[in-house]
């Protein structure tokens, strides 16, 4: 998975096996969003994962977005 990630111009940070509804929650640094978004098809095309994909924002870019709200 980490070669597959850097092969798409992504980074796996973490990789954590879950108990729950899921088996794993992968970590994935990407530059943009049309580079997250490959590496997601990439996996999901391969038939035996499924994904939840979750944009995250840091607390500066959180602060800017609600400064910037009416």
């Amino acid at each position: 998975m980490r070669k597959a990630c850097r092969a798409l111009g992504a980074e796996l940070e973490a990789l954590y096996l879950v108990m729950g509804q899921y088996d794993f929650v992968a970590l994935v640094e990407a530059p943009d969003d049309i580079t997250a978004a490959k590496a997601s098809l990439a996996w999901g095309s391969q038939g035996n994962v499924s994904s939840e994909t979750l944009r995250a924002f840091t607390e500066d870019e959180f602060r800017s977005i609600v400064a910037a709200l009416p």
